[in-house]
């Protein structure tokens, strides 16, 4: 690492791209923050499942198809809800350990103090988000729910899908939240 000068003269160790966010907002800094990165990977963990669950059904509903002609009943709805449930539980592992796309282009010739703030910034401005989002998917699943919408064939109800998402989502503002106050504590320390 090469020395960078700071605002007071000091030198700041220069840092890759990314990584300089990353070292301020561990999540591990907080109270409750090394559970939560335990359950968020967990999440993440059973969502690959999922994914690996879609492809085989995938796979036995093609194979099933072509070689014996009885495809899986119902799998582009069982393809669906489990590839949209599986991408709400990375939602918040991703974002608590930075793996976000972010541009960097303006802010990477910046201080670390001032890309730590911007970080800040950018992790209230997400959990306001996320917020928003589960209110507003939550009211989606108490309509989903109320009427008893389902998938054609095989009739799964809908609201089960929108729970996860609602959970997740919650999750996710409060892995953003924690991310602010890993965030102001690196700032200060």
């Amino acid at each position: 690492m090469q020395p960078e000068p700071g605002p007071a003269g000091g030198a700041e160790p220069r840092v890759a791209h990314g990584q300089a966010a990353q070292e301020a907002l561990d999540l591990a800094t907080v109270p409750g923050g090394r559970a939560l990165q335990r359950l968020t990977r967990a999440l993440a963990l059973v969502g690959g499942v999922l994914l690996l669950a879609a492809v085989a059904v995938t796979l036995v509903s093609v194979t099933g198809r072509y070689a014996l002609n009885t495809p899986v009943p119902g799998d582009y709805e069982l393809v669906e809800i489990i590839c949209a449930v599986a991408v709400f539980l990375f939602f918040p592992f991703t974002h608590s350990v930075g793996g976000n796309i972010t541009a960097e282009f303006f802010t990477s010739g910046l201080p670390l103090r001032w890309r730590r703030m911007t970080d800040i910034v950018h992790d209230l401005i997400f959990a306001l988000l996320a917020a928003l989002l589960t209110w507003r998917l939550g009211h989606g699943l108490a309509d989903k729910f109320a009427n008893g919408d389902s998938t054609i064939l095989i009739q799964i109800p809908f609201w089960w899908a929108y729970s996860f998402a609602v959970a997740c989502l919650a999750l996710l503002t409060v892995v953003c939240a924690l991310r602010v106050v890993a965030g102001i504590t690196a700032l200060r320390g």
